[in-house]
């Protein structure tokens, strides 16, 4: 690993879901302290890590959810025996 990467942020853009090359990386700490109004990493909790962990997991599954039901129904090619 990398000395001068902060192991708790973000995987690297190429990587990432987004990889567009000016993306700065965000660290878990920074998007915990964002999501519950934090001013620093000092006020993080153990409850505070949990909650993220379960809310995030719980919007991975909607969205997995979700995209199953948005994809598109593409029917099979028609064979030579398949009536018309």
């Amino acid at each position: 690993m990398d000395s001068q990467r902060d192991p708790y942020s973000d995987p690297d853009p190429e990587h990432g879901h987004d990889a567009a090359p000016d993306r700065r990386h965000t660290s878990v700490v920074q998007l915990i302290c964002r999501a519950y109004g934090l001013a620093d990493a000092s006020e993080i909790t153990v409850e505070h890590i949990h909650r993220y962990v379960t809310e995030r997991r719980l919007a991975e599954q909607r969205t997995h959810r979700i995209r199953g039901t948005l994809r598109p129904w593409i029917p099979r090619p028609r064979t030579a025996g398949d009536a018309g």
